[in-house]
């Protein structure tokens, strides 16, 4: 970075000084006026710059095209070489110091890498109430991802980064660098720790390297995108995974998109069998429990109840 700034400063001596030479030549070979090289600088700074006082000026043809060139050649200069250059540069380069590389959370979920399946993940997650954090070890993928509005800090991929950001109070890590490599650095670096490391990597041949340094699961990016299409095309011809467990008496799992008490289902027809939060399991809640968004529920209920829960906006889980 200094020596890009060195260059620009190098390239702007040299036209000074140029310019300062010829402008006395010329003032004194086409106008019959003389003027010393210091009047040049003066002179080649104020129309380089194109501020132009107009104490000093040419008033013959070539002299005229002599002060264009110089006006022209300063406004490529600064806008086509030392802003982009050097000035743009070394302000990213200051920009990166601002970015974050912590967050304080609990019972969330880590993610490791920001690509576009980190991204829809973390809409769902965001859409159930979870909390979770990205870490991203590109600076511009960090801008980008905060830009988006996505939880995302830095990192080095450090244990002390990991530590910074909540591995030991973390639920979850879903694994999903690029790069093999940085895959099995972060599963052997938290190899130690008592948390469920879920893997995301698209070539199955190292499954079982993956799950030897310590993930508890490794997905593979084609099968994630066919259980997706499934669901939705389950979903879109039916209204749920529907279990008959007496004569016109169903049950269903679905996930909550709000809050709701168990007393407002209830009083739809609705009984509430148990409910699921962040792992934690609760069969038969009482009237008075308050289910959070996010809270996978199962319920039991005539078929007429259960489309009516799910035509009021629940998602429903397909197992």
């Amino acid at each position: 970075m200094k020596s890009r700034i060195l260059i620009s400063i190098l390239i702007f001596i040299f036209l000074l000084l140029f310019y300062s030479a010829l402008f006395v030549a010329l003032m004194q070979n086409f106008e019959g006026k003389c003027y010393s090289i210091v009047d040049g600088f003066y002179w080649v700074i104020s129309t380089i710059t194109t501020v132009g006082y107009g104490d000093i000026y040419f008033t013959t043809t070539i002299g005229r095209i002599f002060s264009v060139l110089v006006m022209v050649s300063g406004v490529l200069y600064f806008f086509g070489f030392f802003l982009p250059y050097a000035i743009l540069p070394w302000a990213e380069e200051k920009l990166k110091l601002v970015l974050p590389t912590s967050v304080k959370l609990s019972n969330h979920i880590i993610i490791c890498g920001y690509n576009l399946f980190t991204v829809e993940f973390c809409k769902i997650l965001s859409e159930f109430g979870v909390n979770y954090v990205v870490l991203e070890k590109d600076p511009e993928r960090v801008r980008k991802a905060m830009v988006e509005k996505i939880v995302c800090v830095h990192t080095d991929g450090s244990e002390r980064s990991f530590l910074d950001n909540g591995v030991t109070r973390a639920n979850a890590m879903i694994i999903a660098w690029e790069r093999l490599e940085d895959i099995l650095d972060t599963l052997l670096t938290l190899r130690e720790y008592d948390l469920p490391k879920y893997v995301v990597y698209g070539d199955y041949k190292y499954t079982k390297y993956l799950l030897y340094a310590g993930a508890k699961k490794v997905f593979l990016p084609k099968s994630l995108i066919a259980s997706s299409m499934a669901r939705m095309i389950l979903q879109e011809v039916e209204i749920g995974k529907k279990r008959v467990i007496f004569d016109g008496l169903q049950a269903i799992e679905i996930v909550l998109p709000s809050k709701v008490s168990v007393s407002e289902l209830e009083d739809k027809g609705l009984k509430v069998i148990a409910a699921c939060r962040l792992g934690k399991l609760e069969f038969n809640p009482p009237k008075d429990r308050t289910l959070e968004k996010g809270c996978v529920a199962l319920l039991a209920g005539t078929d007429e109840a259960i489309r009516g829960i799910v035509h009021e906006g629940t998602h429903f889980r397909l197992r």
